[in-house]
């Protein structure tokens, strides 16, 4: 199958476009930004996303467009709407159209788990009410209506995957604010440390996008995570048992306290899906960060 990957030169695009060429796909990676490896099935396109006909060109060769383009940081996207609105919403217009124009149909869409808010109830599943706040939220839940809009009225097949908080070496988590404090000697202060999430591995991420390729649909939405929960107080606890001299203050927590576990029960019924639940890639990723901090 020829996949589209736009935005496959970041965190998680990278990594699902790796994925994917693994499987035996012929992937295309469309993006603005630089490859740090290259591997075989896979072709590089630098090109911009609002760069109608280059995009285009490259929609025209592919059966299955994964789109990783957008703003993930929250408080970026509080401080800078215009930039979210771009990168969550209209990147994605802009490949919707390039898509119906040329009867490529078939679209796989990250969104987050940010747009269900403060939950009232952990494991969250797909059919809960989203309690919308910041502009992040709203954004990709505006996107995710878009891209229903699309599957409605012009027959785009497309599954929705709601992230749930995923992690990684080149991630930007609260474990990669907690190594990066940690290396470089630096006390850290966090907040609401009891609360839970779920933290998935990247590579489960993409072994998801990779299963849910086979899938045939016309627009289903599935959670990704673990289905387990994490606090940040455990994840500093883990942290610690490497970088004993990390100092760490927990601030008084201001907001409405809550847990945010996913339910994977129709994910994992769709696909088999197994996550790992242990702490096995946790640890990997602080000894990674601890080698390259000894180079």
């Amino acid at each position: 199958m020829k996949v589209l990957v736009t935005g496959g030169a970041g965190f998680i695009g990278s990594t699902v476009a790796s994925k994917l060429a693994q499987k035996g796909h012929q992937v295309i990676i469309y993006d603005v930004g630089v490859w740090d490896t290259r591997q075989d099935h896979t072709e590089y396109v630098k090109g911009d996303i609002f760069d109608l006909g280059h995009l285009t060109d490259t929609v025209k060769k592919c059966d299955v467009v994964v789109h990783m383009i957008g703003l993930a940081d929250a408080r970026a996207a509080q401080e800078h709407p215009q930039m979210s609105f771009d990168l969550n919403i209209r990147s994605l217009q802009v490949l919707l159209e390039s898509m119906r124009g040329n009867g490529v149909a078939r679209l796989i869409l990250p969104s987050s788990a940010a747009i269900y808010g403060a939950v009232d109830r952990s494991p969250v599943s797909e059919e809960t009410m989203p309690k919308l706040g910041g502009v992040y939220p709203y954004h990709k839940y505006m996107a995710e209506k878009l891209a229903e809009t699309y599957s409605l009225n012009y027959g785009i097949h497309i599954t929705m995957l709601r992230l749930f908080n995923v992690y990684g070496i080149k991630g930007q988590g609260i474990l990669n604010i907690l190594l990066d404090k940690a290396t470089k000697g630096e006390p850290v202060k966090l907040f609401g440390e009891k609360q839970k999430r779920d933290f998935i591995h990247v590579s489960d991420v993409a072994n998801i996008f990779a299963s849910v390729l086979e899938l045939d649909h016309k627009f289903e939405v599935y959670n990704v995570g673990t289905g387990v929960g994490r606090s940040i107080e455990d994840l500093t606890k883990i942290v610690k048992s490497y970088f004993p001299a990390l100092a760490i203050e927990f601030g008084e927590y201001k907001g409405f306290l809550y847990d945010s576990v996913a339910d994977i029960s129709k994910l994992r019924s769709a696909t088999g899906f197994s996550p790992d639940v242990t702490d096995d890639n946790i640890r990997e990723m602080i000894q990674s960060r601890m080698g390259q901090g000894n180079k």
